[in-house]
């Protein structure tokens, strides 16, 4: 059975790789309108990814100036909105607001080689993992350790976020009521899903080899943890 699982998840990957083109995308920014930056785009590009705006001065040095979003896609035309870009935010040099043009470099599916697996079980993490080798799967281990350190028991949208930056990772495969949603750490916008097995069991808040995370004052304070997996990382994804 388990191999029959394992079977089926290859193919779906194996047919998901080819739609979907999860590799860096290299592309220029072709017009700037008051919606956003206008770039050509390639078959498998989906709303809701994000990428960065490198842009080159006259001294031919670069610099990444700017995250930006696919909201939009017209043909071969991608319309992106731009935002902050966080990997590199600091408190203590100036932030420097330059603006793009046209020609300037866009690098789309930005980290999407580093993913983690936000799963209810072993079982679920090692079919993942093994089905998607072509990603480097950061271990959920990591979150679960800063989450145990933090007293957070029930980790939300902004968590998330703010753990993916911390360790460069640019997907999260978050597991739902049977479904795998490929979600963009930045945009937190579900990218492309694919259907999984049913959990044999669920760990709060998701499968990690640590001890059970409690909120301070040993589960007092800090969070009512969580109880109903699928309800609950529903309710994220929305």
């Amino acid at each position: 059975m388990i191999k029959n699982v394992t079977a089926l998840l290859l193919f779906f990957a194996t047919t998901l790789l080819a739609q979907t083109n999860f590799s860096p995308f290299h592309t220029k920014v072709s017009a700037l309108t008051a919606e956003g930056l206008v770039v050509e785009g390639r078959k498998g590009l989906a709303v809701g990814a994000s990428g960065v705006v490198i842009h080159t001065f006259e001294n031919n040095h670069q610099t990444i100036i700017s995250s930006v979003e696919v909201i939009k896609k017209e043909g071969n035309k991608l319309l992106l909105k731009q935002r902050p870009f966080p990997y590199t935010k600091q408190h203590i040099l100036p932030n420097y607001k330059i603006a793009p043009k046209v020609g300037d470099e866009v690098i789309l599916n930005f980290l999407y080689n580093r993913a983690v697996a936000i799963v209810p079980d072993a079982s679920t993490y090692k079919t993942v993992t093994k089905s998607y080798e072509e990603f480097e799967w950061v271990h959920p281990d990591i979150f679960a350790a800063k989450l145990s350190t933090e007293y957070n028991p029930t980790p939300n949208k902004k968590t998330f976020q703010k753990m993916c930056i911390n360790q460069n990772i640019g997907l999260l495969l978050i597991y739902a009521n049977e479904t795998g949603h490929f979600v963009d750490c930045t945009s937190f916008k579900t990218i492309y899903t694919i259907p999984l097995p049913t959990a044999s069991e669920t760990k709060a808040p998701f499968y990690n080899r640590l001890e059970p995370i409690k909120g301070r004052l040993f589960g007092l304070f800090g969070g009512k943890g969580v109880h109903n997996y699928d309800r609950f990382y529903s309710d994220l994804l929305k």
